[in-house]
């Protein structure tokens, strides 16, 4: 019964050492995922406006 009880100790202390830490890569890798996409939207947004001419001196 205690090595029951420790091995679920132990299994408590690592979900609670882990869980955070995989729940802030997961907001990193979705922030990083989000600003790409709004990147490549505003890349092709700027590609189909013709170009501005130069201002006439």
């Amino acid at each position: 019964m205690t090595v029951l009880a420790w091995d679920s100790l132990g299994s408590i202390a690592t979900v609670g050492v882990f869980g955070p830490a995989l729940v802030l890569v997961a907001l990193v890798v979705g922030a990083v995922v989000r600003d790409r996409k709004l990147a490549a939207r505003e890349r092709e947004k700027d590609d189909a406006e013709p170009p501005t001419p130069p201002p006439a001196s």
